[in-house]
């Protein structure tokens, strides 16, 4: 079973996925709890290690340099914690939902891996970072309408000063309107499933290092094209600028991007700006 699984032959198996009828109430619940498990163990895992090298154990030795002081509000991570463990269950359902739309035959999920050519695995992961990211800045734009900020999204923002445990604080409307993405795009973009879990890895990572509260992208250049740990730390702080998932264009076109000005300075001294 364990060499089954090495070869690529048992990635194109819908069962190698699956291996539950999600169709059926039984099936659908154990699926859910297995997903949330991972979904908890992989928040903790990742978040608590982001949080322990980044915020506690002083990583001179690592790039990087604080973006505030680290003087967090009282109840703060709690809060962050709590919110997120909310946000954890929707997403978890969203994803046995995903499952329930390919057994059932709706979704533009392929098996084999050459079915529209090797280059295409690359170039689906691109299309998806690309759609997500004007689905993502129309929607925070939209969150940011004071009828809905005050009842929606001011939640996330109650971390004015980012910590990663904030990565998934979301109110369970935000939590909806970011986990229906995935199930929307299925339905119409080919994709292959194990792209689909690099790409839900792609997101934990991006959401962690968005609310380290530390900048870790040295190059200036890298910088100006994709989201940084400064450039969504304007966000919390500002409010009205920097509204961008993965990429700085959409902010740039649209006159919402405020620059890392202060970025290139503290670079200069990475490594010892931790405190």
């Amino acid at each position: 079973m364990i060499l089954e699984s090495l070869t690529l032959e048992h990635y194109e198996k819908i069962d190698s996925y699956i291996p539950v009828n999600l169709l059926s109430f039984t099936g659908f619940i154990i699926a859910f709890a297995v997903v949330l498990s991972f979904i908890l163990v992989r928040y903790f895992l990742m978040v608590g290690g982001a949080y322990s090298v980044y915020w506690k154990n002083k990583p001179f030795s690592l790039p990087g340099f604080i973006l505030h002081d680290k003087s967090l509000p009282t109840e703060q991570i709690k809060n962050e914690i709590k919110w997120s463990l909310v946000s954890s269950f929707i997403f978890a359902f969203s994803g046995v939902f995903l499952g329930l739309l390919w057994q059932a035959g709706f979704t533009q999920f392929y098996v084999k891996f050459d079915q529209y050519g090797l280059w295409y695995l690359p170039l689906s992961f691109f299309l998806y970072t690309l759609v997500h990211e004007f689905y993502f800045y129309f929607t925070h734009v939209w969150m940011h309408k004071p009828s809905i900020y005050s009842k929606v999204h001011a939640v996330h923002h109650a971390s004015v000063k980012i910590s990663p445990w904030a990565s998934f604080s979301f109110h369970p409307l935000e939590a909806i309107v970011h986990a229906a993405f995935l199930p929307v795009m299925v339905l119409w973009l080919p994709i292959h499933p194990l792209v689909v879990i690099c790409y839900l890895t792609f997101m934990t990572i991006t959401a962690i290092s968005n609310h380290l509260g530390v900048e870790v992208i040295p190059f200036e250049w890298a910088r100006k094209l994709f989201i940084s740990g400064e450039h969504h730390s304007k966000h919390h702080r500002k409010m009205k600028i920097n509204y961008g998932l993965y990429y700085t264009f959409i902010d740039r076109i649209m006159g919402t991007e405020a620059h890392n000005n202060n970025t290139n300075n503290q670079l200069s001294n990475m490594g010892k700006s931790y405190e």
